[in-house]
């Protein structure tokens, strides 16, 4: 009774504890730095390509740390003009270029095109998660570090119908620094969401605390399976032992084969975007290894909902007997492939060595995602195991709509970052997988703590959907138990 009295106990502080965290610590200002934008609404003379240079304080600009976005408004408006059969204008349409930038550099440069020409900016200003930071086009007419301009001129909306400034280039590396601050942008943007912030903390706290609740009443029936699991541990681990053997038994190459079918398959991804489509870095890292640490986590995931799907319909004999625990079922078929997994993390660890990319402190944490994977895919397991004794298509139906659909659905073999916008980034984000294929990546690659900025928020949110999935897995499995010898 005591140690009844005691988890329950322990419960309630972790949950009172995650809500001081999400007040205090979890304040959107601390957001994901890649997702700013350099923005410049202008008209010119000439198409051309337009470039932004970005680095810090004291270093030089150089190609690596760049952006280049296209002009084509002149040649549109060329187009209409003879197409009107009209007098040629002399400037093209207004055209809004975007940039996406990094905030982690102080120092921006604009440059204005390779081919001498004129350009009218009329807006210039930095995007972040939907704040503006506007660059005042005053200080663009009173700033002395430009480089081979012939001329430029501020025009007030007083003096024209608009705000324009005009710079007329005369050489190949006409350019101009941009003044802008860092810090400033994003006190700016906290200041401007310090409503949003409190509304979602609040709505937060509100479905966690709900969670909580449940959980808290129904705690020890939740716990049941973990416990009887703990119990079984030998006799759990033993049975995985034999599940892996046994499922390539008679074959000549035996267990080998539940190696090659993975190292093919990401060999196969590899050629198609690599060498096929031209792919080419993620970021800072090769492209074979953005898809390498991805795929992992989802091998094992596609592995282990396989077979935990089909745990009771494998052990049929074993479900018939009275005496057999079957609680114990669905983690050995996970556990039976989370030996692949093992391996292939291991595999990952050691190409990423060989290509520069040595283990840090930011690896350790590849045990705290490897749980998140195996808690989570161990509750649909325990849910589905019990559904498709009674409904046999749900097998197929998880293979086709979850499984294959799913990979693609999953930013493993395309940049989520690059390719989407912030609204459709966060609905892909939704997807629980994404946050351990990421988290793969944060931990072998890009560097990052679990914690850290908005990274926190969509911690809290991966735990809430997998203790509502092994709870709802948990509570399905209990009450169909009683048939499953009847069925099967």
């Amino acid at each position: 009774m005591k140690k009844k009295k005691l988890l329950r106990i322990l419960f309630v502080l972790v949950i009172v504890i995650l809500n001081l965290i999400i007040f205090w610590k979890i304040d959107y200002s601390d957001i994901d730095t890649k997702g700013a934008s350099f923005v410049v609404k202008l008209l010119s003379n000439k198409d051309d390509e337009y470039q932004i240079y970005y680095c810090n304080a004291g270093e030089d600009f150089v190609e690596a740390n760049s952006k280049t976005v296209s002009y084509t408004g002149f040649s549109e408006m060329q187009k209409d003009v003879e197409t009107n059969d009209a007098v040629e204008f002399s400037t093209g349409y207004e055209q809004i270029l975007r940039f996406d930038m990094p905030l982690d550099y102080d120092n921006l440069r604009f440059d204005f095109g390779r081919i001498p020409g004129k350009t009218i900016v009329y807006e210039m200003y930095i995007e972040l998660a939907g704040y503006r930071y506007e660059i005042p086009l005053t200080q663009l007419a009173e700033e002395d570090n430009f480089v081979a301009l012939k001329s430029r001129e501020y025009r007030s909306a007083e003096e024209e119908t608009v705000e324009m400034f005009i710079v007329e280039s005369d050489d190949v590396d006409s350019n101009m620094l941009i003044e802008y601050h860092k810090d400033q942008l994003l006190e700016k943007y906290q200041e401007a969401n310090k409503t949003k912030t409190l509304i979602l903390d609040i709505v937060i706290c509100v479905v966690m605390d709900i969670i909580a609740i449940y959980v808290l009443r129904h705690f020890f029936s939740l716990i049941d399976i973990p416990v009887e699991i703990y119990q079984n541990r030998k006799l759990a681990l033993t049975l995985a032992k034999n599940d892996f053997k046994t499922k390539y038994a008679g074959s000549y190459l035996g267990m080998i084969w539940a190696f090659i079918q993975p190292v093919v398959t990401i060999l196969v991804y590899w050629f198609v975007f690599s060498v096929g489509l031209k792919a080419g870095n993620v970021g800072e890292y090769p492209f074979v290894l953005f898809i390498v640490v991805g795929i992992i986590p989802w091998f094992f995931f596609s592995d282990s909902l396989n077979g935990g799907t089909n745990a009771l319909t494998d052990y049929n004999y074993l479900v018939k007997k009275v005496v057999f625990n079957i609680d114990i079922l669905p983690f050995v078929k996970v556990m039976s492939a989370f030996f692949v997994h093992c391996f292939f993390i291991g595999f990952a660890l050691i190409l990423c060595t060989c290509m520069g990319y040595h283990p840090t402190i930011y690896s350790v944490q590849l045990i705290y995602y490897i749980i998140c994977n195996f808690v989570f895919v161990l509750g649909l397991s325990y849910l589905s195991s019990a559904i498709v004794v009674f409904f046999r298509d749900l097998g197929q139906f998880i293979n086709i709509f979850i499984l294959q659909v799913g990979v693609w659905l999953t930013p493993i073999m395309w940049n989520a970052n690059a390719m989407l916008s912030p609204i459709a980034l966060k609905i892909f984000k939704l997807n629980p997988m994404y946050y351990i294929v990421s988290g793969f990546r944060d931990s072998m690659l890009d560097k990052q703590w679990f914690w850290q900025g908005d990274t926190l928020l969509w911690t809290i949110y991966f735990w809430m959907i997998t203790i509502l999935v092994f709870g709802l897995g948990v509570k399905v499995f209990r009450r169909l138990k009683v048939h499953f010898a009847d069925v099967l």
